[in-house]
C-alpha cells in the first residue's frame, strides 16, 4: 500500500465522527431490545455494523489502520518467525476489533494483538487495556481484577507438555451494584506452559479471560469460543473460556459447580429482570432435580421452552445441556 494513500488529520477527523455516530447508535440499542424484541433490534445493528465497515473499508482509513500497527505500533502484531502477514489479513483482523468498539490508538496501551493463524488468516486477540475501556464505556467504575499463579504441573497424558494453573478474581461498580466474577483456587485457569516460563505472563493471560468473564456478567455478551482466546503462536493456548484441571482430574460436583458459575454470571447480565428470572428458574430447576430420571424428563417440557422464549444463542444452549450432564453425573454419583 503507497504512502501517498496515508489519510490527512481532516480525513481522519471526518472518518472518526462518522464511526462515532454510529457506535451512538448501536450503544442504544441494548436498552431498546427488550422493548422492541431482539429479533428487531439485531437487524438494526447489523446495519450499523454495515454503517461501519464502509467507512473502514476506505482506502485511506485502510492505510491509516496499517501505519498504526506497521510503523506507530498503536496495536501490536505478532507474526510467524518465517513469514510476515500480508497486509490484507493485518487490516481484517484489525477492523473485526474495531467494529467490536475497540480503538485503534489509545494512551492506555493497545486495545489488541493481530495473531497469524493458518493460512492466511489471523485474530484479533483483546488485551488487559481494551477490555477495561469497553468496561468503562458501558458505565463501570472501580474496574479491579487480580491473578495469582499456584504453580505449574505435568500435563497428564502428554509427556514433556506443561500447564500454569492461575487462579483470580475480576469486579467493578456497575449501576450501584458490585459485579464481582473469579476463578477459585480449587478451580484454576489451566494454561499450556513451557517448563521454563514464570507465571507473569500467565498471570496477564488470566486478567485478560476474567475481565472478559467480567463483561459477560455486565453486558449479558456470552461467547465460549471468542476469537480472542488466541494468545500466542507458539505454544497456542487452549481456546475455553473455562479451561479447567482435566475432567478425570475433577469430582463431578466441581465440574457441575464451574459449568453454574459461568450460566450464572450470564444469567447476571441479562438487563431485563422478567428474562433474568426466566433463566435462573433453569438454572434451579437444573439444581432440584433428584434424581436423574426426574431431571430428564424436565428437559423437553420444562428447561427446552424457556430457551426458545429466551431465544439463547446456541452456545448457551449447549452449556445449559452440559450443564444437565454434569448434573446427572453428580447424582449417579450419590
Amino acid at each position: 500500500m503507497s504512502k501517498n494513500t496515508v489519510i490527512t488529520v481532516d480525513a481522519a477527523r471526518a472518518a472518526g465522527q462518522a464511526l462515532k455516530q454510529v457506535a451512538t447508535s448501536l450503544q442504544g440499542l441494548a436498552e431498546r431490545e427488550a422493548v422492541e424484541g431482539a429479533l428487531v433490534v439485531s437487524f438494526e445493528r447489523l446495519a450499523l455494523i454495515g454503517q461501519m465497515s464502509a467507512v473502514l473499508n476506505q482506502p485511506q482509513v485502510e492505510a491509516m489502520i496499517l501505519q498504526a500497527g506497521r510503523e506507530f505500533g498503536a496495536y501490536e502484531i505478532a507474526e510467524m518467525r518465517d513469514r510476515s502477514m500480508p497486509d490484507a489479513v493485518v487490516i481484517a483482523a484489525a477492523k473485526s476489533a474495531l467494529l467490536k468498539g475497540y480503538l485503534l490508538a489509545d494512551a492506555a496501551g493497545p486495545h489488541f494483538t493481530v495473531i497469524a493463524g493458518k493460512g492466511n488468516a489471523a485474530t484479533a486477540m483483546i488485551k488487559e487495556a481494551g477490555h477495561r475501556y469497553r468496561l468503562a464505556q458501558s458505565g463501570c467504575t472501580d474496574i479491579r481484577v487480580t491473578a495469582c499463579g499456584l504453580g505449574m504441573r505435568p500435563r497428564p497424558n502428554a509427556a514433556g507438555k506443561f500447564d500454569m494453573l492461575v487462579a483470580g478474581t475480576a469486579s467493578c461498580t456497575h449501576k450501584g451494584k458490585t459485579v464481582t466474577v473469579e476463578r477459585p483456587r480449587d478451580l484454576p485457569y489451566a494454561l499450556p506452559c513451557y517448563e521454563s516460563d514464570g507465571p507473569d505472563g500467565h498471570e496477564a493471560k488470566a486478567r485478560r479471560r476474567l475481565l472478559r468473564d467480567l463483561w459477560a456478567a455486565v453486558s449479558g455478551e456470552f461467547a465460549l469460543d471468542s476469537e480472542d482466546e488466541l494468545e500466542s503462536v507458539s505454544p497456542v493456548v487452549i481456546d475455553s473460556t473455562a479451561t479447567r484441571l482435566p475432567d478425570n482430574e475433577i469430582s463431578p460436583q466441581a465440574l457441575y459447580d464451574g459449568t453454574r458459575s459461568e450460566l450464572v454470571a450470564y444469567a447476571t447480565g441479562i438487563q431485563d429482570e422478567g428474562m433474568r428470572l426466566a433463566f435462573q428458574s433453569i438454572l434451579d430447576c437444573i439444581a432440584e432435580a433428584e434424581d436423574v430420571a426426574a431431571l430428564r424428563a424436565r428437559w423437553q417440557p420444562e428447561i427446552v421452552p424457556v430457551l426458545q422464549q429466551l431465544q439463547v444463542s446456541a452456545k448457551t444452549r449447549k452449556l445449559v445441556e452440559k450443564l444437565c450432564q454434569q448434573r446427572a453425573a453428580v447424582l449417579e454419583a450419590t
